[in-house]
């Protein structure tokens, strides 16, 4: 880790790092097909949560709780169809694996901090142990995943980001709005009682906005700004 980067890290707390990290890998592209489904695979997962760990000097420790395993028989029956259409019923005997666990992440740079989290595995396959690797492999994905609330999309994740910012403007323009309104009445209440103040009032706002149209304003911090102008010079509560 270079020496400021390094320095930064040591100055945040584990809340931030994981935030950091969560900023990076806000989505994902599906980019795996089996079995009719589209996925992303927990290598394409860790390759990039991982490279921000090292980053932000953080260390994610899997656990089992102890006397939470459960393994047990499963068995079902599976409709399949011959290759002159027949349909018909086929055994299937496989093992269940489930067990509570948990995920504890550690800020490496001061190790007493840390924040465990509950989650749990499944795996079901042919035997206890490639069920218990999957249920392993299932529940890091998916833990990283929701963790981190990573979108995981078929589309480009530049479309995502497209649609995030789309949300954004449209906050916003609703923060804005209502700002504005505030700025309205204020200001016709204001100058009903002192209408000979009108060009004050102008003057001001033109500070703010062209023509002094307050209405055409589009950014919540400049609106508020405005607002807090207007309470300050005129003494308006």
């Amino acid at each position: 880790m270079a020496g400021k980067e390094q320095e930064q890290s040591q100055n945040m707390n584990i809340y931030q790092k994981l935030a950091r990290i969560r900023k990076q890998v806000e989505v994902m592209k599906r980019d795996t097909k089996a079995y009719g489904y589209s996925y992303t695979k927990e290598e394409s997962i860790l390759a990039k949560i991982t490279v921000f760990m090292e980053k932000y000097n953080l260390s994610l420790i899997p656990g089992i709780v102890p006397g939470t395993t459960s393994v047990s028989p499963y068995n079902y029956k599976k409709t399949k169809t011959t290759a002159k259409g027949d349909i018909y019923e086929e055994n299937v005997n496989e093992v269940l694996v489930s067990a509570d666990t948990t995920w504890t992440w550690v800020n490496n740079d001061n190790p007493d901090e840390s924040i465990v989290v509950p989650w749990a595995m499944v795996g079901q396959q042919s035997d206890a142990s490639q069920s218990f690797g999957s249920g392993l492999t299932y529940s890091s994905r998916y833990f990283l995943l929701k963790y981190f609330n990573i979108s995981t999309s078929n589309d480009d994740p530049d479309t995502f980001r497209s649609k995030q910012r789309e949300a954004e403007e449209e906050e916003e323009k609703v923060i804005t709005g209502k700002i504005i309104e505030s700025v309205d009445k204020l200001i016709k209440d204001f100058l009903s009682a002192h209408p000979d103040k009108a060009g004050s009032v102008k003057e001001l706002v033109g500070k703010y906005v062209k023509n002094s149209d307050y209405f055409s304003i589009r950014e919540s911090s400049v609106a508020a700004k405005l607002l807090e102008d207007i309470r300050k010079t005129f003494q308006l509560t």
